[in-house]
């Protein structure tokens, strides 16, 4: 069930979200999958952040803003280095 969700479009604010919501919902022991596949859609730039935050802001979702904050504060080092070369 997990691949599915991580193999959707991520690129797709809508679909980004709806995969971090998924991820804000998850059991910690379940999150790893979908952290690692929102994290490679934020650091490769597949996904546009400030459509994403848009999208929060306009539907009131301040907790999954916040989800997201704190998924950004642990990879940017990361998204500092330019992302990643595939």
């Amino acid at each position: 069930m997990v691949s599915d969700m991580v193999e959707r479009p991520l690129q797709d604010p809508v679909v980004f979200i709806t995969v971090l919501q998924e991820f804000h919902e998850a059991e910690p022991a379940a999150r790893g999958s979908l952290a690692n596949a929102l994290s490679d859609a934020i650091i490769t730039k597949r996904v546009d952040l400030a459509a994403v935050r848009q999208e929060l802001l306009g539907g009131g979702s301040h907790d999954l803003l916040d989800t997201l904050d704190r998924l950004l504060d642990l990879i940017e080092p990361y998204i500092e280095e330019g992302g990643v070369d595939e």
